[in-house]
């Protein structure tokens, strides 16, 4: 049984906010963020050099480089949810994996949420359009904008819970639909004690983080005030050596060092928000049925694929043609005409025309 599963079993509060020093001794999520946070810095500086050759390589290498800094957060954040939950780790490799698997769970999230906001604005914006009446639009517009305001400010609420813990639920293995799902039921029971234990866990992380900024900035500022005198020159104090290789190689690693230190320490400090988030859904998802709101979920969405498909089948299903109505008998055409008689000739009885004056068999005379 590790530190976390030792904790869990025996306090009351298993997560609780002064829990995040122990992301600052998670050396896995640190790593995983740390080679993430690298690893964008050297494409970055990969797409400046290359900024002279095309305007493309700086776009798609700053690219690469978002993508590679949310899947390391992403996976920092995934081991950051086993150690609150006192699971055993993974390997560094393994949470890099898992991060970048969640990268699209986590963007159609985000986007999902975004949607949902502009809806609420957008309702926002039509309200008030037709408080835009003219006679009544004043009246209207008493009622209505403390109603606007307090809409606004509740979305606001729910977004800034639901930012918080829609990562940590995907990280947690829910699905896109139930995280959003048992976010809304959190911020629906319990909004002021999600909101109070992430702005409590924002102001902690604050603290640590200045702490941790400003004892690297003392101790570069030491170490830069000791290679200054020892150095010299090639540290740029003289003209001729810093616009020669000599002093340029000696600011370029200078430069590099430095980089990596504060890339280690950005990676030290943006563990602890993830943390708070981490807390915040592990504590509150636990006072929700999720396994109610799952199925609720899974039922709602069954329901809107088959009418989706209904009014799909109707719209490729070809309408019948109007039956054509059998057109009326005229009077008297029901029984059929009798054919008028040839005329014959009365000599040999063979056919012959009305107009004829003699039979064209016999030479008979007919007129």
């Amino acid at each position: 049984m590790n530190q976390a599963q030792r904790l869990l079993a025996k306090d009351d509060h298993p997560y609780s906010i002064f829990r995040l020093p122990e992301a600052l001794s998670c050396w896995q999520a640190v790593a995983v963020m740390g080679a993430s946070y690298l690893g964008a810095g050297l494409l970055g500086a990969l797409g400046s050099m290359l900024a002279h050759t095309s305007i493309i390589f700086p776009m798609l290498l700053g690219l690469l480089a978002l993508v590679l800094v949310i899947a390391g957060t992403s996976g920092a954040g995934v081991c950051l949810t086993d150690l609150a939950r006192g699971r055993p780790y993974r390997g560094v490799l393994s949470y890099c994996v898992a991060g970048l698997f969640s990268l699209p769970k986590l963007v159609g999230a985000g986007l999902l949420m975004l949607l949902l906001y502009g809806a609420v604005l957008l309702g926002v914006a039509l309200v008030l359009l037709v408080c835009k009446l003219p006679g009544i639009g004043p009246v209207l517009l008493v009622m209505a904008v403390p109603l606007l305001v307090l809409t606004v400010a509740l979305a606001l609420l729910g977004y800034y819970v639901a930012v918080s813990i829609v990562g940590p639920a995907i990280w947690d293995g829910e699905r896109v639909m139930h995280a959003l799902s048992i976010a809304w039921s959190i911020t629906r029971n319990h909004p002021f004690e999600a909101i109070g234990k992430i702005v409590g866990g924002l102001l902690l992380s604050g603290i640590f983080a200045a702490m941790v900024f400003g004892l690297v900035g003392i101790s570069s500022l030491i170490v830069g005030g000791l290679a200054a005198p020892i150095i010299g020159t090639g540290m740029g104090f003289d003209w001729n050596a810093l616009v020669g290789g000599y002093g340029s190689s000696h600011w370029v690693g200078a430069g590099v060092g430095y980089a990596l230190v504060f890339v280690t320490a950005s990676a030290f400090v943006f563990l602890l928000p993830l943390m708070v988030g981490v807390l915040t859904w592990c504590e509150f998802s636990d006072k929700v049925d999720r396994g109610t709101i799952r199925s609720a979920t899974d039922s709602a969405l069954q329901d809107v694929n088959a009418r989706v498909a209904e009014l799909k089948d109707k719209a490729q299903t070809p309408a019948a043609p109007a039956a054509v109505p059998a057109a009326a008998a005229p009077v008297g055409a029901s029984a059929p005409v009798a054919a008028h008689p040839s005329p014959r000739c009365p000599q040999c009885a063979g056919v012959v025309h009305a107009d004829d004056r003699f039979c064209e068999h016999c030479g008979h005379k007919l007129q």
